[in-house]
């Protein structure tokens, strides 16, 4: 017993484990900094699979897409996803589909191209790009009235909610002005991150073309919201701001330098070309590299930050731009703000459970497909 006791005195009296020796912390007007540096270390962390989603007879449910934003967990740990049909499905708390939400139609309920699901309260909200609304469906799943994207919301690229509150992501054309903005909450005073964008030149492919073709990685506004909070990071830095509702409270960034992109980099994003999708009205086309690059350029510098995670347990994940088309690399930040690790291979989780563990999407070799595989975080 005395030596049980002896050993709880040590370790209450232990020191916490030193910070790394390059992060530096400081304050600018009551925003706190915290910067790390460029050497990346191995994630110390350990990832546990516990299992995949299933179908309704427990074969592995395969995806064709992987975007965070079109995945969800509520707070009894369900998970909801938009497949390619398009359709809404949810899984049970033992993550086999369980049922299948609204149907195609241009009704309450209904949808015609899905692109984001979220959650304002207990109300389920999917994003149609095709009608411009959020469709909506209650606690209990039931169809309630869409709410159209009208006045400071019409055009708006991304959509979330928060208790008193939203933010949402909108571009703003003018005949000398083009900007990628981030607005809490109305279109009125300046917007909470911005970014200017190339007005870019005609470009005309064969199958398609287009009065304003950007370049190649152009940057533009990363964002992910968990609760009262997001993290922002505007391409191509690696700084990550993060806002309680309007008010920024911190900055944390990584002391790495963007370097200027190669068709290469191109190629390691769409290694097939560019492919040209025409929602079903006619075949889709897909457009060789070398000739995007000829004809749209490309920006002078590649974006660090390719994703942005931020979730409830206040640790920030990003994904790295791709050295090669093989190469994913996942940036881990503490709820501190500090760079834990990196974790190479891995794909940046899409949700997290209320229990801690991840929904990570994985491929899977037999199909060709993508599974979302449940993964238990040992740290």
């Amino acid at each position: 017993m005395g030596a049980m006791v002896a050993l709880a005195a040590a370790g209450a009296c232990a020191s916490p484990p030193a910070e790394p020796a390059d992060v530096v912390r400081t304050d600018s007007a009551g925003v706190r900094i915290v910067s790390s540096g460029a050497e990346d270390r191995e994630l110390p962390w350990r990832f546990d699979s516990v299992d995949v989603l299933r179908d309704s007879v427990g074969e592995p449910w395969l995806f064709t897409s992987m975007s965070p934003g079109t995945v969800l967990i509520d707070r009894a740990g369900r998970v909801y996803a938009i497949t390619q049909d398009p359709s809404i499905v949810r899984f049970g708390l033992d993550g086999r589909f369980d049922r299948t939400i609204g149907r195609k139609g241009s009704g309450p309920g209904e949808y015609e191209f899905p692109v984001a699901i979220s959650a304002q309260g207990d109300t389920l909200v999917v994003r149609d790009i095709a009608r411009q609304v959020l469709v909506r469906f209650s606690s209990s799943l039931d169809p309630v009235p869409d709410r159209r994207l009208v006045g400071a919301l019409a055009g708006a690229g991304a959509i979330e909610f928060r208790s008193g509150g939203l933010w949402f992501l909108k571009q703003v054309n003018a005949d000398t002005v083009r900007r990628v903005e981030l607005r809490a909450d109305t279109a009125e005073g300046a917007p909470l991150r911005q970014v200017p964008l190339t007005l870019g030149r005609p470009v005309r492919y064969d199958c398609v073309g287009f009065p304003f073709a950007p370049p190649f990685f152009e940057p533009t506004i990363l964002w992910s919201a968990s609760g009262a909070r997001i993290v922002v990071n505007e391409q191509p830095s690696y700084e990550l701001w993060l806002y309680e509702g309007a008010r920024a409270v911190a900055r944390v960034e990584r002391r790495l330098r963007p370097r200027a992109p190669t068709v290469e980099d191109v190629r390691a994003r769409m290694p097939e070309g560019l492919v040209i999708n025409f929602l079903g009205q006619r075949p889709d086309c897909t457009i060789p590299v070398e000739e995007v690059v000829a004809k749209q350029g490309m920006a002078p510098h590649l974006p660090l930050v390719e994703e942005v995670q931020l979730f409830s347990d206040g640790t920030i994940w990003t994904r790295r731009a791709m050295r090669t088309a093989d190469t994913v690399e996942v940036d881990v930040f503490g709820s501190d703000g500090a760079y834990v690790g990196t974790a190479s291979g891995m794909a940046l989780p899409l949700a997290r459970y209320p229990n801690g563990d991840l929904l990570v999407p994985r491929e899977h070799e037999e199909s060709g497909g993508v599974v979302f595989v449940r993964v238990r975080v040992r740290r």
